[in-house]
């Protein structure tokens, strides 16, 4: 999985209009997002911090996505490379996440890609969504 930090613009669902993406599956999935009629809204400048304890150290699990829907219901998604869904502290920030949003009545995905996607250059374009990265994979 390729890692590589980015700002996609002209965004419609985000209510900044631009979001910075810290992976190329980030950056896919920011893309889906904004082309599933069911969501209304979403971003990662949400400021969620969930406690959690991880091998006795107190931290803060900051999710990638707040997502909100047509209906009104919410949901947090968490973009993982599959390798990363098997590490202990994966594993502890799905439980407290679940569990956080279980009690506001939201609930919590992991985005994950098992074959690769690929949005052509020419694709988001005609979204007319802008990349800071000018890639082609």
């Amino acid at each position: 999985m390729k890692s590589l930090r980015g700002k996609l613009k002209n965004l419609k669902k985000s209510s900044f209009g631009e979001e910075i993406y810290d992976s190329i599956l980030e950056r896919d999935y920011m893309i889906e997002l904004e082309q599933d009629p069911s969501i209304k809204s979403w971003t990662k400048k949400h400021n969620i911090k969930i406690p959690y304890k991880f091998l006795l150290f107190s931290r803060n699990y900051l999710p990638d996505f707040l997502v909100e829907y047509q209906d009104g219901s919410k949901e947090i998604h968490e973009g993982k490379g599959l390798p990363f869904l098997f590490w202990d502290s994966t594993k502890t920030k799905r439980k407290v996440a679940e569990d956080w949003c279980k009690e506001k009545g939201w609930k919590y995905k992991i985005i994950t890609k098992g074959k690769q996607v690929f949005y052509k250059s020419n694709f988001i374009e005609s979204l007319d969504i802008e990349d800071s990265n000018d890639f082609i994979e």
